[in-house]
Parts: structure tokens; C-alpha cells; sequence
């Protein structure tokens, strides 16, 4: 098919519920859409076409890996394109962390040392990448970073990404982890980074 343009792509975005699975079809729709106009859904004040853009950048990444569309959506969040947490959420794991597996992490800490709480999320959440490849080393090590922050962008990726870290990549590290850290997170994340532990251990981390 080709290229509608970026109208196109919202006509057939605002037929959808608006949400991340809409997104993903209309993305799915429009694969071919050309770099142009993608930037151009990434960079509109529109917050479907932002989120239909990442969901696009997500695709071509699997398609063909490119360390430039990593660059396009850091260039968006660094420049405070990005107001939904769900535009981290569903991208920095596969535009931001897959890539760095079994390399430097250092780009991750030059993330979380952001000024933007959006860049900081994404430098937690892309963690996820290694979590998943059974490393608890990394996310630990940023979630160490981030854990005294205040700011609630942080903080409910902090809690969901030490739950993923328990569950994928070390049960007792994330113990350790929150036997000295756990302090500093909010009741909400640190409920949710305990979710999957056994009661008693849950209970006491959590007390």
C-alpha cells in the first residue's frame, strides 16, 4: 500500500477506541508509511498520532533494527513530546534496552540522569530488556539510581519494572534490593514491586 500520509493515519486512528491495541492496527495498516510523515506524527501536538508514531517506530525496529529510530524517539522525549507514560511504556523496552543488551549500559545512566521525567521512565523501563534475558544486574543498578525520587512518572515504573526483576531474573536480588532501598519508594510502588513474592516475605518488605 501506498503512503496516505500522516491525515490518513489519524482519520483511521480516531475510528478506533484510542487506546494501544488501536494504535497497533492502524500501525499495522500503515507499516510502509515513509519516514517523513511518521516524524511528523511523532512531533504533532495530536496525542493519538504521537502514540500511533511510536507504536510505528516499535515496528520498524523489529522489521529491521536501526539505531536511528532509538535517536528519533529520544530526540521526542527529550524534548518533552511525550505527556502519557504509555508512550514509554509500550516503546523503551524494545527502541531503548533490547538494543543495548550485551553491550555498554552507559546510555541508560546518561538516561536516568535526565532533567525530563519521561527520559528518566524510559531509562527504567528499557531495563526490562534485561530482566527478561535474566540479568537483575542492570535494572537494580538503575532502579538504584531513581529509587529516592519523588516523581510519580518514576516512581510506578520503579515498582512494576522490580516486579518484573523478581519474577525473570533474581527473586532474592530484588529482596536484597528492597531490603535496603525499599524505603524510599512510595507505598504504591513498593505494593506493586512486592506482588509476586510469598506473603510473609511480602508482607514484611512492605511493613
Amino acid at each position: 500500500m501506498q503512503s496516505q500520509g500522516a491525515e490518513a493515519v489519524l482519520t483511521a486512528f480516531a475510528r478506533t477506541p484510542g487506546d494501544v491495541a488501536g494504535a497497533r492496527r492502524v500501525a499495522r495498516r500503515f507499516a510502509d508509511l515513509d519516514e517523513g510523515e511518521r516524524s511528523a506524527l511523532l512531533w504533532s501536538d495530536d496525542a493519538g498520532a504521537r502514540l500511533v508514531a511510536v507504536v510505528l517506530l516499535v515496528q520498524a525496529m523489529r522489521a529491521e533494527p536501526d539505531p536511528e529510530l532509538t535517536d528519533e524517539y529520544l530526540a521526542a522525549a527529550k524534548a518533552e513530546r511525550f505527556e502519557d507514560p504509555v508512550l514509554v511504556d509500550v516503546a523503551a523496552e524494545e527502541l531503548v534496552g533490547a538494543p543495548l543488551v550485551g553491550g555498554s549500559t552507559g546510555p541508560l545512566f546518561a538516561l536516568a540522569k535526565s532533567d525530563v521525567a519521561m527520559v528518566r521512565r524510559i531509562a527504567v523501563v528499557a531495563t526490562l530488556a534485561f530482566a527478561k534475558h535474566g540479568d537483575a544486574e542492570v535494572p537494580l543498578a538503575i532502579a538504584g539510581r531513581l529509587v529516592r525520587e519523588r516523581s510519580e512518572t518514576v516512581q510506578s515504573a520503579l515498582g512494576w519494572v522490580l516486579r518484573e526483576t523478581g519474577k525473570r531474573a533474581s527473586e532474592p536480588a530484588l529482596v536484597a534490593f528492597l531490603e535496603r532501598n525499599g524505603r524510599f519508594l512510595t507505598p504504591a510502588a513498593r505494593a506493586t514491586a512486592t506482588e509476586h513474592l510469598p506473603p510473609a516475605e511480602r508482607d514484611r518488605l512492605r511493613a
